[in-house]
């Protein structure tokens, strides 16, 4: 006899209602997690419509031949996609499956299976695409699969691969949570954070930012896929504001206090506060401003438009001088502004720099906007979205003739420009910059090994990404690869392959051999590479190459040197401070060399050479020392470093060369760097400490 019954379940973030028929069928069926909406009924294909081309082709096609291509579309989709017990099926013959809906900011989660060899991923507003791929397929390595799925594929400029591989195996069902506020995505799967409020670039206009609005696409790579469990909450403008407006490190300080006019000087007639908003009043024109003057800095301001509303936020401004900088507020939509300069528009350096257009909100509705300036480079956020990326300094005109000279002032107060209409504003706040020293990370989290860690797996790049001066998050020229079991490194450019993880208190162990080519700048000079230790602050934070850290350098003749790279952000100036202290001694030449018992010295920049680096040495490619340790080139070298709590040591070919201590940072992630010379690596691991086995060891 058949029975059937029900029984509630509660797995993670959803409810799940457990349908049993018989003895032995059983199936899983979710219910959206409390505030979403399935996008999703698992029946068939409501909500669902076929894909036509991307955004920017779709906006460029008349009502017509949009209509006549969706009804082809829907039919492929039709043929293609099929519901089989609760979950989209495709049979990898058609096209993606795009929402009916756009959307905006919001949060979702997907149920996703591949099988062997499947390539897929989930389009955001339209545009690739969050990446689902068979993370073991071999063929994918060199596009870098093995990192795992939940990257931002497409990125360039912006971190593209994910912090940590999650997925389960071919066969099984993965879960991605995903938020999207403005141009920031953040990913997690199967639990785990693995994109962390990143910008997603737009890949069919690079241009702009990503669209403020689109349909989410399941993508199709000619394998079969299925999907399950979507559901989706909308995030409105004002919990989107919230998110954008986080401060957990407590760095902004408040310019208005919600009740007066305290702190701020000019025209405060034309200004009224109620209800915590500071209002222009409609027919007044005046300009108030900070009684404080700024120099650097990032300012937030919420403002929420009339029709024809029309404001502006004065950078650097200097009291009583007509002449002033402008960053445009204007409801763009009113046709009374239909034929402005470009420059004028919303988030306009007004006159100066054009802003993207349509990331405003509604007039009614409040905006979030958040401005970077930093010495002529000025950054400006409009709800989540990059509407201005410009540098004054190269900008050569103005709308009406010269670029005028409040363009170049180097500091003053922050202000607003009224212009008769009453646009009200709230929670505004500043970051002066550069501020003090950014703190080193205290390494609590990083990994220290209680076994053998192989960075390097010998077959690809799992647990790496790349940063290369000039392309940033690719490598276009394929500058690490790997083959026949190591790591080629071409040399061709500056930058390095990073791990992900940041790791502490280790035996660490690099087996590297110097090639023959050397590229560039360096072509004719000593073959140069490096290991970084206890990297840490953003990508590109030290000559806009490396991260702050500190170096064991490899290089002919000074394999073993200790270089201090202290560093700045690039976006807010704020120094990367890295220290370290060692016993040194001084060469022929005034160089510091290390000497045991030596003098004790402490650096946040320079070198400390390795005990025998020969005085004469000289930057000539195929140069070598008297007394050095490492092999020639074409053989290999054997480079360890031991990170005991803040202190380093460097052995080359199992010989002290050098070390250090009071390491500031004394954890943080590893790089492998690329510096115009060739380098192979074959070994490259992580002991625990006390635990690494002798250099002549075949373990």
């Amino acid at each position: 006899m058949e029975h059937t019954f029900r029984r509630a379940v509660v797995v993670g973030a959803f409810f799940f209602s457990l349908v049993v028929i018989g003895p032995s069928t059983a199936k899983l069926m979710a219910e959206a997690p409390k505030g979403f909406t399935p996008l999703f009924n698992g029946k068939d294909l409501s909500g669902w419509k076929g894909l036509v081309g991307n955004p920017k082709t779709r906006a460029a096609m008349s009502e017509a031949d949009l209509a006549a291509a969706q009804e082809v579309a829907d039919q492929s989709m039709r043929d293609h996609w099929k519901v089989v017990d609760g979950a989209l099926v495709f049979d990898g013959k058609g096209q993606s499956l795009c929402t009916e809906k756009d959307y905006g900011d919001f949060e979702m989660y997907v149920d996703w299976k591949i099988l062997e060899g499947g390539d897929s991923g989930i389009y955001l507003r339209g545009s690739p695409q969050i990446q689902i791929w068979d993370t073991e397929h071999k063929d994918y390595f060199r596009h870098g699969a093995e990192n795992g799925s939940g990257a931002l594929w497409n990125n360039k400029d912006n971190p593209r691969m994910p912090m940590v591989k999650a997925d389960k195996p071919v066969g099984e069902w993965n879960r991605f949570y995903i938020r999207m506020i403005g141009e920031r995505v953040t990913i997690k799967l199967n639990d785990q954070l693995v994109t962390d409020n990143v910008v997603m670039e737009n890949l069919w206009e690079r241009g702009l930012p990503i669209y403020r609005n689109g349909q989410i696409e399941l993508q199709n790579h000619g394998n079969t896929l299925y999907f399950r469990d979507i559901s989706i909450r909308e995030i409105d403008a004002e919990e989107a504001n919230a998110i954008l407006s986080e401060d957990k490190a407590g760095q902004f300080e408040s310019i208005f206090n919600g009740t007066d006019l305290s702190g701020w000087s000019g025209d405060v007639d034309d200004y009224k506060v109620e209800d915590g908003k500071l209002i222009s009043i409609a027919g007044k024109s005046g300009i108030i401003y900070t009684d404080k003057e700024y120099k650097d800095f990032v300012a937030r301001v919420e403002f929420k438009l009339p029709p024809a509303g029309n404001n502006g936020l004065l950078i650097r401004y200097e009291a009583g001088n007509p002449e002033k900088l402008e960053l445009q507020i204007l409801d763009d939509d009113d046709s009374r502004y239909e034929k402005l300069d470009v420059r004028q528009y919303n988030g306009s350096i007004y006159g100066l720099v054009p802003a993207h257009r349509g990331y405003l909100r509604p007039t009614g509705e409040w905006n979030f906007q958040q401005v970077t300036v930093r010495g002529s480079k000025f950054k400006v956020e409009l709800n989540g979205f990059t509407i201005v990326d410009a540098d004054l300094s190269e900008v050569k005109e103005s709308m009406s003739g010269a670029v005028p000279a409040a363009a170049k002032r180097a500091s003053g107060h922050f202000g607003l420009a009224g212009h008769k209409e009453p646009v009200e504003f709230r929670n505004l706040s500043i970051r002066t910059l550069p501020g003090e020293p950014a703190l080193p990370p205290s390494g609590e989290a990083a990994i220290s090994p209680t076994e053998r860690i192989e960075l390097f797996n010998g077959e690809n790049l799992e647990g790496f990404y790349t940063w290369i001066r000039g392309s940033r998050y690719s490598d276009p020229k394929k500058v690490f690869t790997v083959k026949d079991g190591q790591i080629h490194i071409s040399g061709d450019g500056y930058g390095g392959l990073i791990t992900n993880q940041k790791y502490r208190d280790y035996h660490l162990v690099l087996e590297f051999m110097l090639g023959e080519k050397t590229w560039g700048d360096r072509i004719d000079r000593a073959r140069d590479s490096g290991l970084l230790v206890h990297a840490w602050g953003p990508d590109g934070g030290y000559n806009n190459t490396w991260m702050a850290s500190i170096e064991a350098q490899i290089i002919e003749g000074g394999v073993g040197d200790i270089l201090v790279l202290s560093g700045t952000d690039p976006i807010t100036g704020q120094v990367l401070k890295t220290t370290l202290t060692a016993e040194i001694t001084k060469d022929r030449d005034g160089e510091k060399v290390w000497k045991k018992g030596g003098e004790p010295i402490t650096l946040n920049g320079g070198r400390i050479n390795w005990f025998g680096r020969d005085v004469d040495w000289a930057d000539k490619v195929g140069f070598r020392g008297k007394d050095d340790v490492e092999s020639p080139v074409n053989e290999w070298t054997r480079l360890e470093v031991i990170a005991d709590g803040d202190t380093l040591t460097y052995l080359v070919n199992g010989v002290v060369v050098n070390q250090a201590i009071h390491a500031d940072p004394s954890a943080g992630k590893l790089i492998l760097q690329t510096e115009q010379a060739e380098m192979f690596v074959r070994k490259f691991e992580l002991w625990p400490l006390g635990k690494a086995p002798a250099a002549d060891s075949k373990k």
